[in-house]
């Protein structure tokens, strides 16, 4: 991008800028003011990208201050959004070693990273404020699954979209874990340690990554001739340890004294959570019971005792998103990449035990 030279250090005006661009300020002022319907993209980009390369600061922009210094700086950014109910005090242990994959990838390209807010606190001011300061950044990352609604908005306004943990095909890129082989290779070592008796406790009700990681455990189980005894939803939504132990004290009440032998989780703080309430009740976690999780993060080896668990690395999602973002061609094209999965085993899962006989009618949900 050309670079206006000769120019005073006073700030450049609309004016200006359609002098040099030979434009009509009519149509500068629509641009910067972030109107974009009925203006040629490549108009609207030439006005955007002439107007921040010169040093132009739109009057009463409330620009991000991490963003502000960046742009100075001559430092690219990249947005990220997080899914409801998420916040950075709370990002969620899967999502902080997405944002660090993610990190680390742009801080070797130069460019950093810029919080643009949580799904269920943007407003229609936030996506108006946006449009303005769309060309400052390289492109966004929504973190998690969000309203299908909102990220066709988002899609319309950035460059680039990168959707970690959630599709929508046709709108924007993709980057996931695959839960198919992360619940494959988590039932395979359960099952060669003799287990039989599966129970499933589901974090997230209602997301794609929930229904997709019971199916995909489902199916790897009937390969096997083997259905689920019970599923324990976590209905807050949570997916937590709070939430894990609330599922565990459920599932042993339903039991009756004979629970399943193998409990899969949705995540590894659910996991953790089950295994708090197995010890407070007096279980023998990797004996009588044994516990995992499918996904794959710190927490599987900060603890005792460790935990079997089985998921794409995270800070691998957010790597390739960061790739996604930073890539020089254009494409019309959709990228939606799976990332494969990982097993770890931990001190969580032992052969099953010579317990009592399957009840003759366990109920199942």
């Amino acid at each position: 991008m050309k670079i206006a030279s000769g120019k005073s250090q006073s700030r450049l005006s609309q004016k200006q800028i359609a002098a040099d661009l030979g434009v009509s300020q009519t149509l500068v002022s629509m641009v910067l003011n972030g109107r974009a319907d009925g203006i040629a993209k490549t108009s609207y980009d030439r006005i955007w990208e002439y107007a921040l390369a010169n040093g132009y600061s739109p009057r009463g922009m409330k620009i991000d201050a991490v963003m502000s210094n960046s742009l100075q700086m001559g430092i690219a950014t990249v947005g990220y959004i997080l899914r409801a109910p998420l916040r950075l005090a709370n990002k969620s242990n899967f999502f902080s070693h997405v944002h660090q994959g993610l990190h680390d990838h742009l801080t070797e390209n130069g460019a950093k990273t810029v919080f643009l807010g949580s799904e269920d606190l943007i407003t229609e001011k936030d996506l108006e404020q946006f449009v303005k300061t769309r060309m400052q950044m390289r492109g966004l990352v929504i973190m998690g699954e969000i309203d299908p609604a909102l990220v066709r908005k988002l899609a319309k306004i950035f460059h680039r979209v990168v959707y970690t943990s959630a599709r929508l095909p046709g709108v924007c890129h993709s980057v996931v874990a695959n839960d198919e082989d992360a619940s494959e290779k988590l039932v395979e070592h359960l099952y060669s340690l003799g287990h039989r008796r599966f129970s499933w406790m589901g974090g997230s009700p209602g997301t794609m990554r929930h229904h997709y990681r019971l199916e995909k455990l489902k199916t790897a189980l009937q390969r096997r001739g083997i259905e689920l005894e019970h599923c324990q939803e976590d209905l807050s939504g949570g997916a937590d340890r709070r939430e894990g132990y609330d599922c565990a004290m459920a599932l042993l009440e339903h039991s009756r004294n004979n629970p399943s032998t193998a409990w899969i989780c949705f995540n590894s703080l659910m996991a953790r959570g089950a295994i708090t309430c197995l010890l407070k009740n007096g279980y023998d976690v990797g004996g009588s019971i044994s516990v995992a999780a499918l996904d794959f993060t710190r927490v599987r080896d900060m603890e005792w005792p460790t935990l079997t668990s089985s998921g794409a690395v995270p800070e691998e999602l957010g790597r390739i998103a960061a790739e996604l973002i930073i890539q020089d061609h254009d494409s019309s094209y959709f990228q939606d990449i799976v990332i494969p999965a990982e097993i770890y085993i931990g001190e969580s899962t032992g052969p099953a035990p010579q317990s009592k006989a399957k009840p003759t009618k366990a109920k199942r949900s």
